[in-house]
């Protein structure tokens, strides 16, 4: 967990840069605001919702009106950076041992980041985490990068890197993650993303001359080559099942439509 954390600082002046499918699409956006909708509160005093991390879109979802928006991000560096709303409301602290009162919530929202925690062990916490910070009833909605075995063999990304039909350097790695995790303990490195990555396209330059991609994004590939990083990339089925024992209940799964939707499942689970 602390090697991912330490990866957070040196991403957030480039975090502009991501696109979907790394970052939420409008149909993610759709997916977020149906759960949003699921959610029972107080008709006084108004959803209490809390963002882990500090996704601009999740900020900028359609909220119930009266609703109270908070973000909790354990980089100071990102919440300066990206958060789009009062300073005020971005909380500066861990996941898994968040500074927020028990049974405050009535929704929690995460876009991508439950696969940044250690499997299980770093999962596990942060559902008990958010069990905690939830009253009950309340609603965990988190959207995951679960591609494993969904993108194609490496043969088959590389033939479709050197062919032009990648779109973008986000769907690269996505699809780069699906192919080289194995199974969630082992999970995969950020840095052999990069190093497969040049081994495909022979050399980093070549993704600016050849796929006329942004030399500035390409360029933030080199954040990840000394990075100790893992990601834990869980799927849907295991997420549910590990919710499961720590006090909730399935409320949906469902898949945005777009180019390897099924890698990005929305996750909905209510406490008991």
């Amino acid at each position: 967990m602390t090697d991912n954390l330490a990866h957070w600082p040196r991403m957030a002046t480039t975090w502009r840069l991501v696109g979907p499918p790394l970052r939420p699409s409008p149909e993610d956006i759709e997916l977020f605001e149906r759960g949003v909708a699921r959610c029972t509160h107080d008709p006084v005093q108004g959803v209490r919702a809390l963002i882990l991390g500090v996704t601009p879109e999740l900020f900028l979802l359609r909220w119930p009106a009266g609703a109270i928006v908070c973000a909790l991000d354990g980089s100071r560096e990102m919440i300066k950076a990206v958060w789009p709303g009062p300073a005020s409301s971005a909380i500066l602290g861990s996941w898994t041992c968040a500074p927020i009162a028990d049974a405050s919530q009535d929704v929690i929202v995460c876009d991508g980041g439950f696969g940044m925690l250690s499997y299980p062990e770093g999962q596990r916490t942060l559902l008990s985490e958010v069990r905690r910070m939830l009253a009950p009833g309340g609603i965990f909605i988190v959207r995951l990068f679960a591609p494993a075995g969904l993108t194609g063999s490496l043969a088959d990304i590389a033939a479709g890197l050197n062919a032009g039909m990648i779109e973008s350097l986000d769907a690269l790695k996505l699809r780069l993650w699906g192919a080289l995790q194995s199974d969630h303990a082992t999970g995969v490195r950020p840095r052999d993303v990069v190093a497969k990555i040049e081994e495909m396209a022979g050399g980093l330059d070549r993704l600016v001359r050849g796929q006329s991609w942004s030399a500035e994004h390409v360029a933030t590939l080199e954040l990840h080559r000394s990075s100790n990083a893992v990601y834990h990339l869980t799927d849907a089925n295991e997420l549910i099942r590990m919710a499961e024992s720590c006090g909730f209940e399935r409320q949906s799964v469902e898949s945005p439509d777009h180019s390897f939707g099924d890698c990005c499942p929305v996750v909905s689970v209510r406490r008991r």
